[in-house]
């Protein structure tokens, strides 16, 4: 047997070569188009789109109709602060679902809150022969609706928004966490949270409390009311809520004080302010005339009274209004 000529041993290494050649990038190709390429990278670009606060890009990634609602939350500062704090746990390996479509898990934590996202992607050809191209399956925004009947704006991730008639909603993108208050110089709503999903459309309701500042504004007013009330010289102040009833002539002067101002307590009804019923006690001193032995003597007496009064708060105003009957 004769020797393998030396021009058949370079055309198998060459080929051997070749084949080497191909086989490594095919694996290459196959690596890249995984990683730089697949449905999972397109994910992780939409979140990042998202904490760079690109609404605008993230919106158009996501091929996602925009509901009718307030874009507040969809640009800017709004929408980094939806997203920071928001740890990736993972972003698991897409799973073919059919019809060129796979989907896709995220593994998500806000602090102690866990959760599993799930977003829906479709194969939209080739780049340059050879890489993939994955767009999001169009779907509708999720919307969160914050609610607070006695308030009629919000803060919504460190931005000022509007509430209408107590409510409004807004469209947001998936996954994002929206927290919402407010706070006045009387009225404070303490901090509410939802996250929100592509599964679903949480809402949110702020209580707004009554600030000691509110508290003391209108015990002031009250207190201011009484002591009008007390400046009279007479045994039945008109429009104040005591006086006192006698058979004797009372002489002048008749002074009156007030021993036990009535104590603030205010609750809600109809997203409206409400004083519960103001009670007191006054007391009056002056001198009496027996009628019948013109005998004189002190006139001391105390006057358990109570009064309503309807309160309105319209922003930095507060209107206290006493109803006596």
């Amino acid at each position: 047997m004769q020797g393998t000529s030396p021009v058949i041993k370079a055309v198998a290494a060459w080929l051997l070569a070749l084949m080497l050649t191909i086989a490594a990038a095919v694996v290459v190709i196959y690596f890249v188009n995984a990683k730089t390429y697949g449905p999972g990278q397109h994910v992780e670009t939409y979140l990042q789109k998202l904490a760079d606060g690109e609404g605008e890009q993230a919106l158009g990634m996501l091929n996602a109709q925009v509901p009718d609602a307030n874009a507040a939350l969809l640009d800017g500062e709004a929408l980094r602060a939806s997203v920071k704090g928001l740890q990736v746990r993972e972003i698991g390996d897409a799973e073919d679902i059919g019809g060129d479509r796979v989907e896709v898990a995220l593994d998500y934590a806000y602090g102690e809150t866990e959760g599993t996202t799930r977003f829906v992607l479709e194969n939209a050809g080739k780049r340059w022969l050879f890489f993939d191209t994955w767009e999001f399956v169009p779907a509708a925004l999720p919307t969160v609706q914050v609610s607070a009947p006695a308030l009629r704006e919000a803060t919504l991730n460190g931005v000022r928004v509007t509430l209408p008639e107590g409510a409004n909603t807004f469209a947001a993108f998936p996954v994002s966490r929206v927290a919402a208050s407010y706070k006045s110089q009387y009225l404070a709503a303490p901090e509410q949270e939802t996250l929100v999903t592509a599964e679903a459309d949480p809402q949110l309701a702020l209580v707004p409390e009554a600030t000691k500042e509110l508290v003391s504004k209108i015990d002031a007013g009250i207190r201011e009311f009484l002591d009008g009330c007390t400046a009279a010289d007479r045994l039945a102040p008109p429009g104040c809520p005591f006086y006192h009833s006698t058979n004797n002539r009372v002489e002048q002067p008749v002074r009156w004080s007030i021993t036990d101002y009535p104590e603030v307590e205010l609750t809600q009804a109809e997203g409206n302010w409400v004083l519960s019923p103001l009670s007191g006690t006054a007391q009056v001193t002056a001198t009496q005339v027996d009628l019948f032995t013109g005998d004189k003597s002190p006139l001391v007496a105390e006057e358990p009274f109570t009064f309503n009064a309807s309160l309105r708060v319209d922003g930095e105003t507060v209107t206290l209004s006493p109803q006596v009957q």
